[in-house]
């Protein structure tokens, strides 16, 4: 997809290792995501269509199976009293150790539509996590992983996560042969605290045993369900802040990781510009160690009862 739009860069690629050659990716990913041209993304939008063709190319740059017709599964949902239409792109990286076991990575790409002349382009919401999961099946790309890993850009998830629920209802593969679901929604923006929440400990109480190490100044902090927000004493219901949720209730462990809401949360200043390219990069490696210590445990290690919710 050609682009008009010229973007900045971190750093440069010359002498870089290969952590800093995905990140420059990532970072690329996350601002053509967020750029004006994709207009906030919306669901059914033509933003939406272009966001699609974008994650169509990579995810056939970095060797991802389609499952479908150009990875797309589409759905339909209602809102309010009306149909619409939504577009989810799964793309398959197999495993090697456990072929038939499935960790199911999950990233909204939608976000909201314009009003009048004011655009939301979500860059932390959720052009950060989408470039994220980019980010990760890139790391697994030189290798073959343990586990195989479905890599899904839901859509909709704005107006009740129904991408995740239209996966669920139509899923690629069993439920019954998914491991785990690891959701990236909102990890760009550290603010004040320089933190990345992990929630998920109850559904997986393995992760207490995973090691921890500051990275660059940012903590992985494993959260509760229900946590205040930074800004507040609210307390939020995060086991169902993001399409995480809809994996929780249906009885798969999940692994949920994000930053705490902002000032530019659902605002048009939600922007690539406002994005910490430094707290950025540590969260992806925050999140990729987490993968990697993932890859090391058995089955047996990582299942954990099942007792949906539905």
């Amino acid at each position: 997809m050609q682009q008009s739009a010229q973007f900045a860069m971190p750093g440069q690629l010359a002498g870089a290792n290969a952590q800093d050659v995905l990140f420059e990716q990532a970072w690329q990913d996350l601002q053509l995501l967020s750029a004006d041209e994709m207009a906030g993304r919306s669901s059914g939008s033509e933003g939406s269509v272009l966001a699609q063709q974008y994650l169509q190319q990579r995810f056939a740059d970095l060797g991802l199976v389609a499952l479908t017709d150009n990875y797309r599964q589409p759905f339909r949902y209602n809102l309010g009293f009306s149909q619409q239409h939504g577009v989810n792109l799964i793309g398959l990286k197999q495993g090697c150790r456990y072929p038939d076991i499935y960790i199911v990575v999950t990233a909204h790409y939608d976000h909201l539509k314009p009003q009048g002349k004011r655009i939301f382009n979500g860059a932390d919401d959720n052009a950060s996590g989408v470039a994220g999961m980019l980010y990760l099946a890139a790391m697994l790309q030189s290798q073959c992983p343990a586990y195989s890993y479905l890599f899904v850009a839901t859509d909709a998830e704005e107006h009740g996560l129904d991408g995740a629920k239209a996966f669920l209802a139509q899923p690629p593969v069993s439920p019954a042969k998914m491991l785990l679901n690891i959701n990236l929604d909102m990890i760009g923006r550290g603010e004040r605290n320089n933190k990345l929440y992990l929630l998920g400990k109850r559904s997986l109480p393995v992760i207490l045993q995973m090691p921890r190490t500051e990275k660059n100044g940012v903590r992985l902090v494993l959260a509760s369900d229900r946590r205040p927000e930074s800004r507040g004493s609210a307390s939020v219901d995060w086991s169902n802040a993001s399409d995480h949720g809809v994996f929780r209730r249906a009885g798969i462990p999940y692994l949920y990781f994000g930053v705490d809401l902002h000032a530019d949360y659902h605002s048009p200043n939600d922007d690539w510009q406002r994005i910490d390219a430094g707290f950025f990069q540590a969260a992806l490696s925050q999140i990729a160690g987490t993968v990697l210590w993932l890859e090391q445990q058995s089955p047996a290690q990582l299942q954990y009862p099942r007792n949906s919710t539905n």
